[in-house]
Order: structure tokens, then C-alpha cells, then sequence
């Protein structure tokens, strides 16, 4: 009897143990981690609705000679985190460019910070479809784009807000890794430039140095293909 009563001690106190690794086991694991950095490469063509190479906007102290910009490749890395329904991520995104502009050639560097919302449309496995939006801060920075009222020869930075719409393929490569291109268009509005002297407002500016004020900020469509490898921490 007292082999029995013991033996029935020992399970009692053993099931609050099973008790709880059953809890244990109904938590659902996260698929590689819920934050992940990620590293990306994209390719960004400018579409000329105002950033033609023609347009000057300038006033009695200053000269913006509006640029057109070339396509070109760059690249990026950022970092986020995911949901069941998809996920986030925010992204430093950077590409170079030839740039042409009163018939002169010249250089200029794009820069982005971007931050968007991937939420999945379709699951199936192991590809995923996605809806892609979000957010952007722009800034484009052009050599020897605007002038002082003497001809002194400045670079030129224009620098605004854009918002992104798009769609795209995420496929897993391991528990951890995953790969997924995205075609993007962004809106971007470049509303201050900054060249000869302190930053001003567009609209600020009048066409053609001495025409009418400049009513608008200068609209700049980007269609972007961005292709990106993340690795989830």
C-alpha cells in the first residue's frame, strides 16, 4: 500500500508539468522570426511629366534648371517585420543617374526613404501575392543644377513626399530567408529646392525666372522594379 500511495504522489505532482508543456506546445511558432533586415536592388525610370530638362524656375537670386533624369539600377537595405496577413518594412534606397538639362549633360543621385505595407492577396504555397503600399520622402540632388544671380554655377537638391501603389511574388528560400520582386509606381512630389541659398518652396519660384509664379510642385511619376532578400532575426 505504501508503494501505491506513493506512486500516485509522484503523478500527481507530475501532471502540472504536462499541463503546461501541452500550453507550451499550442503557442504557434512565428515562420523565421517576426523582424527581418533586408537587402535590395531596384530599378528606377523617371517618367518626364515635370522633370522634363526644359523647365526653369529661379527668382532675382537664384536659378533651377529643372533636369530630366535617366533610368538606372540601384540599391537599397531596410528592415521589418512580419504579420500572417503580410508585412511592413522601412527602406534607405539609393541610385545614381545621368541627368540632362538646357541641353547639357550631367549627374545626379536619387535618394528615398520608404516605408510600405505588403498585405497578402493570395497563399500559395510556397508563393505568396501581395498588394504594395506605402510612403516615400524623396530627395534628388543634381550637380551644377541651379545658379546664383551672378552665374555662379551651384548643385542643385530637391526634396519632397511621394506615395507607392504596386504589387509582387514573395517566395521563401529557407525557414529564415526570403526572396520577392515588387513593381511599384510612386507619385512623387518634390515640394522645396535648395541650390545658391537657403532651401525654398517651389511655388515660391516663378517660370522662367521672370514669368508667373510657379503654382505647383513638380510632379515626378518613378515606375520602380524592386527585387529584395530578406532574412528574418
Amino acid at each position: 500500500m505504501k508503494r501505491i500511495s506513493l506512486l500516485v504522489l509522484l503523478l500527481l505532482l507530475a501532471l502540472p508539468d504536462r499541463s503546461q508543456e501541452a500550453e507550451v506546445e499550442k503557442v504557434p511558432a512565428v515562420e523565421g522570426g517576426a523582424f527581418f533586415f533586408e537587402v535590395t536592388s531596384q530599378y528606377l525610370s523617371f517618367g518626364q511629366r515635370d522633370l522634363n530638362g526644359s523647365m526653369v524656375l529661379g527668382n532675382a537670386e537664384q536659378v533651377f534648371y529643372i533636369p530630366r533624369v535617366m533610368p538606372s539600377v540601384g540599391f537599397g537595405v531596410g528592415f521589418g517585420r512580419r504579420y500572417r496577413s503580410g508585412l511592413w518594412a522601412i527602406s534607405y534606397l539609393v541610385s545614381s543617374h545621368n541627368v540632362t538639362f538646357q541641353d547639357r549633360n550631367g549627374t545626379g543621385v536619387s535618394r528615398l526613404l520608404q516605408i510600405n505595407s505588403r498585405t497578402y492577396l493570395l497563399k500559395t504555397p510556397p508563393l505568396k501575392v501581395f498588394a504594395h503600399f506605402g510612403l516615400n520622402f524623396p530627395w534628388l540632388k543634381v550637380e551644377n543644377n541651379a545658379a546664383n544671380k551672378s552665374g555662379k554655377i551651384f548643385d542643385a537638391t530637391y526634396m519632397g513626399v511621394g506615395v507607392n501603389a504596386g504589387a509582387g511574388l514573395l517566395l521563401p528560400v529557407s525557414s529564415r530567408m526570403s526572396f520577392s520582386g515588387s513593381v511599384i509606381y510612386r507619385l512623387n512630389a518634390y515640394l522645396y529646392a535648395q541650390g545658391p541659398g537657403a532651401g525654398i518652396d517651389v511655388t515660391d519660384l516663378f517660370d522662367d525666372r521672370n514669368g508667373p509664379r510657379h503654382r505647383l510642385y513638380l510632379r515626378a511619376p518613378v515606375l520602380a522594379l524592386e527585387l529584395s532578400l530578406s532574412y528574418a532575426i
